[in-house]
């Protein structure tokens, strides 16, 4: 079984010259891109990167990651907690994961979190959301609400994250087999990514059903 996932940072009042929105690609732990929602620029920082560039699939992936970003950056301010208001706007990460499992049926999810808390979860396949801090409970209430919105978390990760999946595993399957670990096991995703360095989480994923397991650093 393999895993996709997207690490995304939206930061609405960002420092001059800094970027206000990043993404990070990682496949099975290994990142593969970086890209600023803004100017649609992408760093491959992996030869597996390097590997699928070419490919049209890579191109409709840099428009919908960059509209994703911008729909992240018009949630911000709607969902900042009222007691952090006067601090200031919060940094959003958000995290979309595909995978597979040995019999080929693919899941999806989102993790949502500010300025190092995971605060909400959002599992693409039956649109449940469920809230690991107390602070995702607004975020929760007003997202749970907007049918477009959660619409579009199901259509991005369960329609365009799982078609990415299937096109780039037919060329990086070779490669991640010679990188592999020989240990066996369900897959573990973790994210070490820049663009999401407030946040440490590690998401074991079970062939065998859906179960997270937050560990906030």
């Amino acid at each position: 079984a393999h895993s996709l996932s997207y690490n995304f940072t939206i930061d609405p009042r960002p420092r001059h010259g800094q970027p206000w929105c990043e993404v990070q690609g990682e496949v099975d732990q290994k990142v593969f891109l970086s890209c600023d929602c803004g100017t649609a620029e992408i760093k491959y920082l992996s030869p597996l990167g390097e590997e699928v560039k070419s490919m049209n699939t890579w191109e409709t992936q840099t428009g919908t990651l960059r509209d994703t970003g911008d729909l992240l950056k018009g949630q911000v301010s709607d969902v900042t907690p009222e007691r952090f208001t006067d601090k200031g706007p919060l940094t959003l990460q958000a995290r979309m994961m595909c995978w597979s499992e040995d019999n080929r049926h693919a899941s999806a999810s989102w993790q949502f979190g500010f300025s190092g808390n995971l605060w909400l979860l959002f599992d693409s396949e039956n649109g449940h959301w469920t809230v690991v801090h107390p602070g995702g409970t607004q975020m929760k209430e007003k997202w749970e609400k907007d049918r477009a919105l959660t619409d579009f978390f199901k259509k991005v990760s369960m329609g365009d994250c799982r078609a990415w999946y299937q096109a780039f595993l037919v060329r990086w399957e070779r490669m991640l087999k010679s990188t592999a670990s020989p240990t066996t096991g369900p897959p573990t995703v973790q994210s070490t990514a820049a663009a999401i360095k407030h946040i440490t989480w590690i998401v074991p994923v079970v062939l065998t059903s859906f179960i997270i397991t937050v560990f906030l650093g």
